[in-house]
């Protein structure tokens, strides 16, 4: 984390200070009032609910020796000393730029509509093997959580993996002005926030800031089915110093195998490697996420032998993929989010998991813009056409899935709990049971009371 005095960090932000102490260290930052340590800097938000100015009292008595202060808020705190500036948000992005400068670590920014945090995961178990490696924890791969990401970074860290989230055209430029890569990936570009940009080739345009705010150089790395991205490749004017790689089942790093299932995850070979990868995470898309991980590592250098490794002993961030087995059933979380891609990359992995019955239980997909009723039949859609024997949803829009999955047993239900009632007869059954809904949908719900049984 960053570890600086309090007259350090006024210069970086180029400020002024107001209160006595200047010397003391300050080591990490704070927004939260109720969390921020002693020795931290706490920085104010102003929220649409609450303004981190008004806690000042609450942090004052935890020791906190310093605080980013908005000019505006007038009087200034006493008994902690402020470093004054004009909006709090806009100097906690200018402080992780500056800080992030005064380090030397190889910077590998991620983005994509689906995959993102499975390859942030992958790079960082495969990097950590020989470098001192931090990731974006949870999901903090937005305007704020970047920053904050970028702060807690170590002065030694020799690699920094970077999720960076998006809704809006712009977002990922402006993420990538603090935190400028010099590796770029796009995993995929899927139908998330059409309802925002309006189509995928308007996504893919705004995942590509990425590669645009690539230092010179630099490796950027993209998914090869993705024809919206070959569509805009061919319209940018890119700076001939920075290295276009595709990879896929077609690309410059491509699957040159079957995907073999088995009990804890997937096995393939690749075109980069001779020996056989095995991946601690289920799903052929998952293969094709490991592929740019691959070639990274191998341009920097990383032995053979630590990312198989870092593939075979992979941690997943929660609620992606994850295989579980309770009593004599498997069950796949993949309750992160949904979408169309990965609703049906999700109903792909379900029909490859042995067992003697196959059920899916599926959430509403949102941000889909006006084409989202018939998209949620389409899965429906999918699934009778995948051979699933069971379909259950919840969900308004979820009624379409249900309502085109003809032929095949299917159930509607207007609350988790009694998806749940359902479920729990099946416990002591060969079955494989995939959970999939977008966030928002809370289908971990189901995963967690499950899991008690």
């Amino acid at each position: 984390m960053i570890v600086k005095t309090i007259q350090e960090i006024a210069d970086m932000l180029n400020c002024d200070l107001v209160g006595e102490d200047k010397t003391s260290l300050i080591q990490g930052v704070g927004i939260d009032s109720r969390q921020v340590t002693e020795n931290a800097l706490y920085i104010p938000l102003i929220g649409q609910r609450a303004d981190g100015h008004t806690f000042i009292d609450s942090v004052i008595q935890k020791g906190v020796k310093a605080t980013l202060w908005q000019k505006d808020h007038t009087p200034y705190p006493e008994d902690i000393t402020c470093i004054l500036v004009d909006d709090t948000l806009e100097a906690l992005q200018n402080l992780a730029k500056a800080y992030l400068n005064t380090l030397s670590c190889l910077v590998i920014g991620v983005t994509g509509s689906n995959g993102k945090t499975s390859c942030k995961d992958m790079l960082y178990s495969i990097f950590s093997q020989e470098k001192k490696t931090q990731k974006t924890q949870g999901n903090r791969n937005n305007e704020i959580g970047l920053p904050l990401t970028v702060l807690d970074l170590d002065k030694d860290v020799e690699v920094a993996i970077l999720e960076m989230g998006m809704e809006n055209k712009g977002e990922i430029d402006f993420l990538t002005h603090i935190a400028r890569p010099d590796v770029s990936i796009i995993t995929t570009i899927g139908s998330a926030h059409m309802e925002n940009l309006g189509g995928k080739k308007q996504i893919a345009q705004a995942k590509l800031e990425i590669l645009e705010n690539l230092k010179p150089g630099g490796l950027f790395l993209y998914d090869k089915e993705s024809p919206e991205i070959q569509e805009c490749l061919l319209e940018m004017d890119i700076d001939p110093s920075k290295r276009l790689v595709s990879f896929g089942f077609n690309g410059d790093i491509s699957i040159i195998s079957s995907i073999d299932y088995t009990e804890n995850g997937i096995e393939f070979y690749c075109s980069s490697l001779t020996d056989k990868i095995t991946l601690n995470a289920l799903g052929d898309f998952q293969a094709k996420n490991a592929l740019p991980c691959i070639y990274v590592a191998l341009d920097q250098k990383i032995s053979t032998s630590s990312i198989l490794k870092g593939l075979k002993d992979l941690e997943m961030t929660k609620m992606r993929t994850a295989l579980l087995k309770v009593h004599d059933a498997k069950i796949i979380d993949d309750t992160y989010k949904s979408n169309p891609e990965s609703a049906k990359a999700a109903i792909d992995t379900l029909m490859k998991v042995q067992a003697k019955k196959h059920i899916a239980v599926l959430a509403d997909m949102l941000d889909l813009g006006p084409e989202e009723n018939d998209l949620h039949a389409m899965i429906g859609c999918y699934a009778v056409e995948k051979n699933v024997d069971t379909v259950y949803a919840t969900g308004p829009l979820s009624k379409y899935t249900i309502k085109a999955c003809t032929n095949i047993e299917s159930k509607w239900f207007e609350t988790k709990d009694e998806i749940v009632e359902e479920l729990k007869h099946l416990l002591n059954e060969d079955c494989a049971i995939l959970i999939k809904g977008s966030r928002a949908m809370h289908m971990d719900e189901i995963v967690d009371k499950l899991k008690e049984m």
